[in-house]
């Protein structure tokens, strides 16, 4: 299992714990708009931020929360993967 990989699998296991859906739920919409979905307000994405930066050692720099990739399962996990190592 890769990076983005092991990043999504713990998405997916933070969303449910959230949200209280199953993994297959929230894996069948991991290239849907998270907020659009009713999966977080604004005060559950700090909450995710900050469990990223925590769990994953990942910084994000004030930009990257432009990107709309972003506010996908799937694209947070490739912009993790590409802040490894940062």
């Amino acid at each position: 299992m890769n990076y983005k990989e092991k990043i999504k699998k713990w998405l997916i296991e933070w969303f449910c714990g959230q949200t209280g859906r199953t993994p297959a739920e929230i894996e069948a919409h991991a290239d849907e708009n998270y907020f659009d979905l009713g999966y977080l307000d604004s005060f559950g994405f700090i909450e995710l931020v900050e469990a990223l930066e925590e769990t994953h050692q990942v910084a994000f720099p004030s930009d990257a929360f432009e990107d709309r990739s972003f506010a996908t399962i799937n694209g947070l996990a490739e912009i993790c993967a590409g802040r490894q190592g940062e």
